[in-house]
């Protein structure tokens, strides 16, 4: 069984087991029902329990843009949501600095953003959405990029106005190879991201363990993509990792609540 099988499989039972009541929820595309999917007007149930009264009031103060797909169990936005958000609410998000490799580096928290528009959206454009964003108190920027079953970083249609506009004037950090437009738009969904790195700017990448094609992308982001220059820039972790690392400094009864949770939704599948 494939991998995005088995979680869709595992999300199925999920949903059966904590929300018996409600029927199954709609793909847009092709209008029929699936066992992994809320009902759109149950979205907020994708929310684990402990934080989710906070989540909901912050989405809505800041205007957080869920995406049209945010009432699948698969959305990679409400995993996300639910790992990073509580460690912003209780200002534990040093934990994560900490992971990627900033040791006694503080967040300054009124930089963190959800869903932060990228540099496309400086030049009226269309933009690369990513994640989650933070800055530190030494001002290192860091943008993350959250996958769960997409299934590879995909190419994207060429469009030459957009890539001299914007992309072009970013890729001092990318190899020669992909400095046409040809070539970049082959890796879009990859380079998009990996443009965003600078001297101050570092990218991360958080993706499952037994997702082949993200780690296929990721492997190739120093061996391809990525000047040497900058390879310090960029980090990837397994959600086990993570989860791991962040779960065992964890005190806060609330906190170990939301990840037992957080474990059982996202990472127990078979």
């Amino acid at each position: 069984m494939s991998f995005t099988k088995k979680i869709k499989k595992h999300l199925s039972e999920y949903k059966e087991k904590n929300f018996p009541h409600l029927e199954d929820g709609v793909w847009r595309s092709n209008k029929q029902q699936y066992s992994h999917i809320l009902p759109e007007s149950s979205k907020h149930d994708n929310f684990l329990k402990p934080y989710k009264g906070e989540l909901i009031d912050y989405i809505n103060k800041n205007k957080v843009p869920l995406h049209h797909a945010f009432h699948h169990l698969v959305s990679s936005q409400a995993m996300c949501l639910n790992f990073f958000y509580p460690l912003f609410y209780e200002k534990k998000l040093e934990l994560i600095t900490e992971f990627i490799g900033f040791k006694n580096e503080k967040v300054k928290y009124e930089t963190v953003c959800f869903e932060k528009r990228g540099l496309e959206g400086e030049h009226g454009r269309i933009p690369t959405s990513f994640d989650l964003y933070l800055e530190t108190i030494s001002d290192k920027r860091v943008y993350f990029e959250i996958k769960y079953t997409e299934g590879s970083f995909g190419s994207n249609t060429i469009n030459s106005d957009k890539f001299d506009t914007v992309y072009s004037k970013f890729l001092s950090p990318i190899n020669d190879d992909f400095h046409d437009e040809k070539s970049f738009y082959k890796d879009f969904q990859i380079l998009r991201n990996l443009i965003h790195i600078d001297d101050d700017s570092y990218v991360v990448f958080v993706y499952p363990e037994d997702n082949k094609g993200i780690k296929k992308g990721v492997d190739k982001v120093k061996s391809d993509f990525l000047k040497p220059t900058y390879f310090d820039h960029f980090f990837a972790s397994e959600w086990n990792a993570l989860f791991e690392y962040v779960s065992k400094q964890i005190t806060k009864s609330k906190l170990q609540e939301q990840y037992a949770e957080f474990k059982n939704k996202y990472l127990e599948y078979k």
